[in-house]
């Protein structure tokens, strides 16, 4: 199989919430939060830069948890930054 095979068998990640460009992003290995906050156009005058969650599903339940811009991804993840509230 070629490269280009395998990369699009990766589920889409999704970036959501205060970000340029909101929308669905290519999966590549190695993206972290901070990376898919990027390609999505940064964070918009209004995000809250530290209350960063990720959307998973994990065996078949979804989860929710806030993360640090750092954190890997996985296919699949929802990432969503929220609103300042100031």
């Amino acid at each position: 199989t070629s490269p280009m095979t395998k990369i699009d068998r990766y589920r889409p990640i999704f970036v959501m919430g205060e970000v340029g460009a909101a929308g669905q992003y290519s999966y590549v290995p190695g993206l972290t939060v901070q990376k898919a906050i990027a390609i999505a156009g940064g964070f918009s005058p209004r995000a809250n830069q530290e209350s960063v969650d990720i959307t998973r599903d994990i065996n078949g339940k979804v989860m929710t948890g806030r993360v640090v811009t750092s954190d890997p991804l996985l296919p699949g993840d929802t990432v969503y930054v929220r609103e300042r509230l100031f």
